[in-house]
């Protein structure tokens, strides 16, 4: 059976047919204004001239924001320190800032990116691009064909413990293996835990897993892509719309959706009621022609 192709292959694309889905105009970007959360680290005393950063402290990391009064906002350090030259005592470091200046030798603060924040200033248009990644992340832990990947050897770290990745929706110990039937796996606190021994700690020199991988939206198939949109579709209709007989239809079309996406399923890892080994389908059914051959 055929599926439908979305042409969805970015995610602006996907955007504005999930605003055409709930009668909204198309968007001709997703650009978004980014906010910069940050949080002082540490003081120190130095002055600016130009963009020479003058101070005895030293390892100031490159990135670091510099603050204080008289320092212009947005100033950081742009290449590491050196040791300023003829030598002094105490040893002076000059480090190169962003943003050209002249500040007298004071308090300066040192700060730190701690996180950052997208803003889209359009409020139908952020509902719908986060509608979209959030249930492009709920259908991808559904785990498929294309995302999902058994017998994966991974190497636990110096410390014998194993960190999960941020695009790893699921990990779980292959139970096929004779040293993990008497474990219990779970992601605790951004790495894999074993419940019965209660401990990070795995001195297997390779472990073998079941992983459920996150992928970015252009390398997701398009039928998995029809479906992720088709149900986003329907819950932005339920957010910023809230018209019961678009909301059924969308729900109609997602159901449809749902079907392709099954069926592309299906043919991907060729699958059989009887049951197959993890490698393929090695199966094959009575065809009839095979009468006519004898």
């Amino acid at each position: 059976m055929p599926f439908p192709t979305t042409g969805s292959n970015t995610e602006l694309q996907a955007v504005n047919q999930i605003l055409a889905s709930v009668g909204q105009a198309p968007v001709t970007t997703l650009t978004t204004e980014e906010t910069l959360v940050i949080n002082e680290t540490a003081r120190f005393t130095g002055s600016i001239s130009g963009t020479t950063l003058t101070t005895t402290t030293a390892n100031i990391p490159v990135g670091t924001y510099i603050g204080g009064t008289g320092v212009t906002t947005g100033t950081s350090i742009a290449v590491a320190g050196v040791e300023a030259s003829p030598a002094t005592d105490p040893v002076t470091y000059e480090y190169t800032v962003n943003i050209s200046q002249t500040v007298a030798e004071r308090a300066l603060t040192q700060s730190s990116v701690t996180s950052r924040v997208e803003n889209q200033t359009n409020p139908d248009v952020a509902i719908a691009l986060n509608t979209l990644r959030e249930v492009s992340r709920e259908i991808q832990s559904e785990g498929w064909s294309f995302n999902k990947e058994l017998d994966y050897p991974i190497t636990p770290d110096s410390n014998n413990e194993v960190n999960i990745a941020n695009n790893v929706l699921q990990m779980d110990l292959n139970r096929t293996y004779t040293q993990n039937i008497d474990r219990d796996s779970i992601n605790r606190g951004g790495k894999l835990y074993d419940k019965k021994k209660h401990s990070y700690k795995w001195t297997d020199e390779t472990l073998y897993v079941d992983i459920t991988w996150y992928f970015d939206w252009v390398n997701i198939p398009d039928p998995i892509q029809a479906f992720i949109v088709a149900r986003a579709a329907s819950v932005v209709s339920s957010r910023i719309i809230g018209d019961g007989n678009q909301y059924q239809m969308l729900q109609q079309k997602e159901a449809f959706a749902r079907a392709m996406a099954m069926e592309y399923e299906c043919n991907q890892e060729d699958l059989s009621f009887f049951g197959a080994p993890k490698s393929g389908n090695y199966y094959q059914p009575y065809q009839p022609y095979h009468t006519l051959q004898r």
